[in-house]
This record gives C-alpha cells, structure tokens and sequence, in this order.
C-alpha cells in the first residue's frame, strides 16, 4: 500500500452504493462485517453518529479496538507493536474516524485485516512458518527482520517502506503517504535471502481507473519512479513504456515491484543482503472486482488474451513470479488443515466469524 487501500465508508446506503456501481463483492464483505459488529460487545456496536448510524461496518467512536483479533487488543499487542516503529494506522474521515493512535472504526479495512492474519501467527510456534510455506515452498526457514526505528527485529514488519529513506525519498513515514509494503517477511532458500513483499486486500476494486498519469501530479509520478523503471537491474521489461502503469491498481504493484527491486538492489538492511524478492498480494478469491482486468486500461489493451491483473503483471516482467496472487480463502484453508490448527483454534474460529474463512 502506499496511499488509500479500503473501499472507505462514505454515509451511502447500500441501495446507493449500488445505483453508483460498487461491486458485490464490496457489498457482501460489508455485510459480513456488519454479521461480524452484531456478535461485539453492545457498546462497540452502537455507533451513535450519522456515519455509524448509516453503516453498519463502522464500529461505536472509542471502540476501535475492536477491531483487532482479541489477543492484539491489549498491551503488547497491534497498538503498541505500530507505536514501537513509528507506523501510522490507516484512518479516514469518509469513515468518520476520530484523531488518535489506533486502528480505524472501519471493520472492512484491508490493513486491519493483515494485521489480523499476520501477527497473531507470531505467537504460535510454526503458524507463520506453514503460511509462508505454503505461498512459497522454497523458503527452508524464516529470519528476523530487524527495524530502523530500534523497535525489536521481527519475522512480520508491517508497512515497511525501505531500511534508510522510501522510494520517494525524504523521511521515512511508515503508513502514509510512501510506498509501502502492508508487510514484509524474510526466509532462506537454497540460493539465499528472499524477502516478500505483501499486499493485502480485501474489498478494494478499481471498476473506473483514474489516469493518475495526468497533470502535475502525473508528472510528479514521473519524476520519481521512471529512472528506477527502466534501470539496467528493473524487473519490468523494457518495451512497455511506465505511463501504462499509471492507472490503479497497475500503479500500485509497478511502485511495490520498484520496492521489491530496491530490496534485491540494497540489501534489506545493513549486512542483510537479499538475492531475490517477490510481491505477494493476498485477496480473496470471490473479489472479481479486483482481481479481473478493467479492459479500458492501457496495459489490458496491450495484452488482449489476458483476463487478470496477476496476468497482465506477470507479462510486463522479466521473471512473471516477481508477482504472485494468493486467495485469502486458501491460506486460512491450508492453516486449517496444518499440524499446527490445534493451536490456531482461536484464530481459525475468529477468521470464519470476521471474514467467512
């Protein structure tokens, strides 16, 4: 992610949201997050506001933690593993969120669903493993990934932007404003470090692509990604020019791929060489909305026989596995017949009554 990822909660009804043409996987994920806001703590549930009167996937103002899975809600938990590195949540004011240091009240957030997914593996010894495993056989082990903030190193860094600067350079800003990956993991393969570089989705669609290729900020977009796209070591081939990857969600995956082959270029970090890095977009398999190919856009039209966004990438690059989809549905499905589902009860139970896994 590097900007907005959620479909953002803006005070439309569903019959509204309909007339404007949003996609039925975007509806049917709200109302499962709305099945998922009954089962909460009734003062959780009871937004008062018109936005949280409206929508019934927004949780009550000062009930944001509950969005979190139940072991990350309290300390030592999501809230204190962002502040620890600096990272920013994700909010907005289409969703009605009030200033402050925690998640959004948006229970269809992307980034709160990685966060959801990834981090409570952490704590049950081999779950993150098996997952890894299981998008990618090759890797024998997993590594720690130190941070630059000091915070302690970790097998999940979310919104991980580079080691020193993002690629726009300045400061680094972990969660706005920056490409960034929604996380990041290390592990060994025969040949070396390989990092991946995941993006989650959930119910984000592109139906009507913006040219982001336009105006000042079309030139802006120029300025800092065309050296790094057409240098000697890019993934992306060489006769496709970048103005095709101006419009979303091309855009997006051209900037992680740029990060990707920062990370193979630089190293992860100081002493941490990495020889290969891979983008992993997690989305659910039942979000066509996302996932097919808008035809109006340029790279679509350069590669007629292709139908998917994973397709259409994987035919701009020199090597088509720098960018992979995985259905969220069949991680939690090879998590729930791993040896390690005992342990992951709680977890498991929790992604079937959230998201319908």
């Amino acid at each position: 992610m590097a900007t907005e990822r959620d479909i953002l909660a803006d005070g439309r009804t569903d019959r509204a949201r309909r007339r404007g043409g949003e996609g039925a996987f975007g509806l049917r994920a709200r109302a499962q997050q709305a099945r998922f806001r009954a089962t909460l703590p009734p003062a959780a549930a009871s937004p008062a506001d018109d936005k949280g009167l409206r929508n019934k996937h927004l949780l009550t103002l000062g009930h944001e933690h509950q969005n979190l899975f139940p072991a990350l809600q309290g300390p030592g938990g999501a809230v204190d593993y962002f502040s620890a590195r600096g990272i920013q949540w994700w909010r907005s004011g289409r969703s009605g969120d009030a200033a402050g240091g925690g998640p959004t009240r948006n229970l269809a957030s992307s980034q709160v669903a990685c966060v959801n997914f990834l981090l409570p593996l952490m704590s049950v010894p081999g779950a993150l493993a098996t997952l890894v495993r299981a998008i990618d056989p090759e890797i024998i082990e997993l590594v720690e990934i130190p941070d630059p903030s000091g915070a302690p190193a970790s097998f999940v860094q979310l919104e991980w932007v580079g080691w020193s600067a993002p690629l726009e350079g300045g400061r680094i800003n972990r969660g706005a404003l920056q490409t960034s990956a929604d996380a990041l993991v290390l592990g060994r393969t025969a040949a070396g470090l390989r990092a991946l570089v995941f993006e989650w989705k959930y119910c984000e669609e592109y139906r009507s692509p913006q040219n982001k290729g336009e105006g000042r900020s079309g030139g802006t977009r120029r300025r800092l990604y065309a050296q790094r796209f057409s240098a000697s070591d890019s993934s992306f081939k060489g006769d496709i020019p970048l103005d095709d990857f101006l419009v979303e969600p091309f855009y997006q995956l051209l900037r992680l791929r740029l990060l990707a082959d920062e990370l193979q270029r630089s190293g992860l970090a100081p002493g941490l060489p990495v020889v290969d890095a891979r983008v992993v977009v997690v989305c659910p398999e039942a979000n066509t909305d996302y996932l097919s190919v808008v035809a109006s856009t340029p790279l679509a039209r350069r590669f007629p026989g292709r139908e998917t966004v994973e397709e259409v990438m994987q035919a701009t690059l020199r090597t088509p596995s720098g960018v992979t989809f995985v259905p969220s549905e069949r991680l939690v499905r090879d998590l729930r017949a791993s040896p390690v589902a005992p342990a992951l009860a709680a977890w498991l139970h929790y992604q079937q009554l959230r998201y319908g896994w």
